[in-house]
C-alpha cells in the first residue's frame, strides 16, 4: 500500500513539474523584438469598440494624454475614434505595372485651408496583438486601396509646398510616414511601395543604425534612392521633454547632421520620439532652422496647425481595411 501511494505521489509531482515548466517557457504574446516599439505601445490608446489588447498583457487605455508638454504646461487629451470592422480575406497586391499618380501642379497661393491625411506606420511584420506592427499583407491591401481610390502619395517636398499653398494639391493627397528605422521597412515595406511607384518618408534615429533589427546606412541610402525622404527622429529616440536643453539640442541637431552628411540632403522636418516635447523643444527646432515637426496627436494635418505641432493618423496593425480607410476621410 505504501509503495502504491509513493508511486502515485511521484507521478503527480512529475505532472505538476511539467505543467509549471510549460507555463514558464511560453512566450509573452506582446513581447516585441523592438524595445522602442514596446515603449511606444504604452502610449497608444484603444478607443471603445476597437480591437482590444490581451487582458493579461496590456490594459487598454480609454484615451491618450498628449506627452508634448512639460508638467507645468497644459496637456491635451486625444483618442482614436474609429472602431474596426472584420477584415476580408487576403488579397494579393496588383500585378499590373505601377502607374505614377498625377503630380501636383504649381499655382498662385490659395486661401482655402489645406487638409492632408498623414499616415503613421512603424514596424512591418507578423506580431499578433501588437498594434504597432502591421502585417505585410495588410500593407499590400492598403496600398492597393490607395491605388484603386486614386490617392496620390506625396514626397515631403510636395507635401510642404501644398501645405504652404504654393502647389495645387491632387484630388486625394496622402503622406506615408514610417517611424524609428526598422530593417523590416527596407525588407518588406520598400518593395511594396516600389511596386506601386509610391514615395514615403522615414523618420529615423541615427544612434540605432546598425543595431539588431535597425537599418544600416547602406539600406537607408538605398531607400532614399528608391524615393524615400529621410528625416530625424532624435539621435537615440529619447523622451525629449525629460532632457535638459543641452541634451535636447544634441539629440535633435546631431540626428539631422548625420542624416544630411550621409545622404547629402536637407533633413529639416522633425518627428518627436514618443510624441514628447515641451516649449524648450520648440525653441530648439526654430533656432536650428527646422521647418515642421510631427506629433502623435491624432487627426489630419492642416495648414492652420502650428508648424511644429502637426497631427498624424496612427496606423493600427489590428485594424481592418475598412477601419483604416475611414481614417483617410
Amino acid at each position: 500500500m505504501k509503495k502504491w501511494i509513493s508511486a502515485a505521489a511521484i507521478v503527480w509531482m512529475a505532472i505538476i513539474g511539467a505543467s509549471l515548466l510549460v507555463y514558464l517557457v511560453q512566450p509573452t504574446p506582446m513581447e516585441s523584438a523592438h524595445p522602442i516599439l514596446q515603449a511606444e505601445l504604452e502610449l497608444i490608446p484603444h478607443a471603445e469598440g476597437s480591437t482590444p489588447m490581451p487582458a493579461d498583457v496590456h490594459t487598454p487605455m480609454p484615451s491618450i494624454v498628449d506627452t508634448r508638454l512639460a508638467d507645468d504646461e497644459e496637456s491635451i487629451p486625444t483618442t482614436f475614434l474609429n472602431p474596426p470592422i472584420p477584415v476580408s480575406t487576403h488579397v494579393e497586391p496588383s500585378s499590373t505595372p505601377a502607374v505614377s499618380p498625377p503630380s501636383p501642379t504649381r499655382q498662385p497661393e490659395q486661401t482655402k485651408e489645406i487638409s492632408i491625411p498623414v499616415l503613421n506606420y512603424h514596424s512591418i511584420g507578423n506580431e499578433p496583438g501588437n498594434t504597432l506592427v502591421l502585417h505585410p499583407d495588410k500593407l499590400a491591401k492598403q496600398l492597393e486601396y490607395l491605388k484603386e481610390h486614386e490617392y496620390t502619395p506625396l514626397t515631403m517636398s510636395d507635401f510642404i509646398l501644398i501645405l504652404e499653398k504654393k502647389l495645387t494639391p491632387p484630388s486625394k493627397p496622402v503622406l506615408l510616414t514610417f517611424d524609428d528605422g526598422y530593417t523590416d521597412n527596407y525588407e518588406l515595406a520598400m518593395p511594396l511601395l516600389k511596386q506601386y511607384g509610391y514615395p514615403a518618408t522615414l523618420f529615423m534615429s541615427p544612434g540605432a543604425v546598425g543595431q539588431p533589427d535597425y537599418l544600416n546606412w547602406e539600406q537607408v541610402k538605398e531607400m532614399h534612392e528608391a524615393g524615400w525622404d529621410i528625416h530625424p527622429h532624435g539621435m537615440t529616440h529619447p523622451y525629449l521633454s525629460k532632457l535638459s536643453v543641452e541634451k535636447q539640442k544634441e539629440e535633435i541637431t546631431e540626428a539631422r547632421r548625420l542624416i544630411e552628411e550621409q545622404l547629402g540632403t536637407t533633413a529639416d522636418v522633425f518627428c518627436y520620439p514618443y510624441g514628447a516635447f515641451n516649449s524648450k523643444t520648440l525653441t530648439i527646432l526654430k533656432d536650428a532652422g527646422f521647418r515642421y515637426a510631427f506629433t502623435i496627436e491624432q487627426g489630419r494635418t492642416t495648414s492652420s496647425q502650428k508648424p511644429f505641432q502637426l497631427k498624424r493618423i496612427y496606423v493600427n496593425g489590428e485594424d481592418s481595411l475598412a477601419a483604416w480607410s475611414r481614417k483617410l476621410k
